[in-house]
């Protein structure tokens, strides 16, 4: 991409800390959100299977309230999903400057296949939401027209023919938005990678683990979410029986814990397939916190069974954030170590250009030429003459005074109140 390679423009080393500050602020929410969103309408659409299956509106309205963790606040998916997208394709640029490494265009197509699925999953939500309110006039259907009821049924079954294939399509477009969006963040510091075809980048060992990763976790992230909002948050959400609060806590904690357990193998898997060049300790160190936070996570949701720990879950949804922001931590670290020799190089360009720029404006140690008989001609004649009294003193009545005292402090600071210019 020309276009964003033209922009690039050397900077020094307190501005490079300073993007790559940016990008792993963009990440770690790109990563939660992504993932979380994932999670969200996965759950969400397993729910909704249930309820078609056993016709149980409690399953229904379940899967309402799961699409509304990654969707319920208004212009989520463009302030975590767009926005740090945007920071990807401008920050990227400008640390791998110099370099093979053109991540922009996967992640271009990362960020349109991303918007598509977040449309999907939205069309998803809406039609989750009409189809619960034909749920509710199902049972109350008491028309002795045989017309009202077939059209209603119509309806009903188009709304859910429609939740269900745009809820699928959600699912596989933001599948293969994280694929795209794990390869090119894999692609930035895999140099083995660089010049290489675009299924090289998407076939990857370290790709493929990163976006099961990111999955994995997204579904832990929205479980958390669900559980401390349903049971912890405000006392939690009003059930109307409690048949209905344990079908919802045992769904959502069940797939939370499958998610807890897959994490760690797919975390190793990830790790081992890390270039050797991205490799440092401190990436050991990111990757073993995460996990640790990880096991916390899952002991939280494991002891939501009972009653008495079902509060517990707040700090199940802390563990799982910590732990996405190291995770993050670790890509940028394993970015950093792969890159450095470049970002030192860009650092230098950027200091040698700017001694040539301070060269070129160096001040003169030769003396400002003054040409006294233009000042006189453009400023002082227009209050002084030469030989009579204006609106000032009369020129030859005002050299006297000051001649012989140009380095006289006192006379300078005269001259300046009074807005003088001695001509000379």
């Amino acid at each position: 991409m020309d276009l964003f390679n033209d922009l690039v423009i050397p900077v020094g080393s307190s501005h490079l800390t300073l993007i790559r500050l940016m990008l792993y602020i963009s990440a770690s929410f790109l990563f939660a959100y992504t993932g979380l969103l994932f999670g969200s309408v996965f759950l969400s659409t397993r729910a909704a299977s249930k309820a078609k299956k056993y016709n149980d509106f409690r399953y229904q309205k379940l899967a309402q309230d799961l699409i509304k963790v990654g969707t319920g606040i208004t212009g989520i998916w463009f302030g975590l999903g767009i926005v740090p997208f945007l920071s990807f394709i401008l920050g990227y640029p400008q640390l791998l400057a110099g370099t093979e490494g053109d991540v922009v265009g996967y992640l271009i197509v990362g960020l349109l296949v991303f918007s598509m699925a977040v449309a999907s999953i939205y069309i998803y939500k809406n039609s989750l939401n009409f189809k619960s309110l034909f749920f509710s006039f199902k049972t109350n259907v008491r028309s002795k027209s045989e017309s009202i009821v077939d059209d209603y049924h119509a309806m009903d079954e188009d709304v859910e023919n429609t939740g269900s294939f745009t809820g699928i399509w959600g699912i596989i477009l933001l599948l293969v938005a994280t694929w795209f969006l794990s390869g090119a963040t894999t692609y930035a510091y895999d140099q083995s990678m660089w010049g290489q075809s675009i299924f090289e980048m998407l076939l990857s060992a370290n790709t493929v683990f990163k976006a099961l990763l990111i999955l994995s976790m997204g579904t832990a992230f929205a479980s958390a979410v669900y559980l401390f909002y349903a049971f912890s948050w405000q006392g939690g959400y009003n059930f109307e029986t409690e048949e209905e609060k344990q079908i919802s806590k045992n769904f959502v904690r069940r797939f939370g814990l499958y998610s807890a357990l897959l994490i760690p193998l797919i975390y190793a898997f990830q790790i081992v397939s890390i270039p050797n060049n991205a490799l440092s300790g401190l990436l050991f160190v990111f990757g073993l916190i995460s996990l640790l936070f990880v096991v916390f996570f899952a002991q939280s949701i494991y002891l939501t069974k009972t009653k008495e720990h079902a509060s517990g879950i707040k700090y199940g949804f802390m563990f799982i954030m910590i732990s996405f922001a190291m995770f993050t931590a670790q890509d940028q670290q394993a970015f950093h170590i792969s890159n450095a020799v470049n970002l030192n190089s860009i650092a230098d360009m950027h200091a040698k250009e700017e001694e040539e720029r301070h060269a070129l404006y160096a001040t003169s140690e030769e003396e400002p030429v003054v040409d006294a008989q233009a000042i006189f001609d453009t400023r002082c004649i227009a209050c002084h003459k030469f030989d009579a009294k204006g609106v000032g003193p009369a020129y030859n009545d005002v050299v006297p005074k000051y001649d012989g005292k140009e380095g006289d402090r006192r006379a300078h600071v005269e001259l300046q109140s009074r807005g003088h210019l001695v001509c000379r």
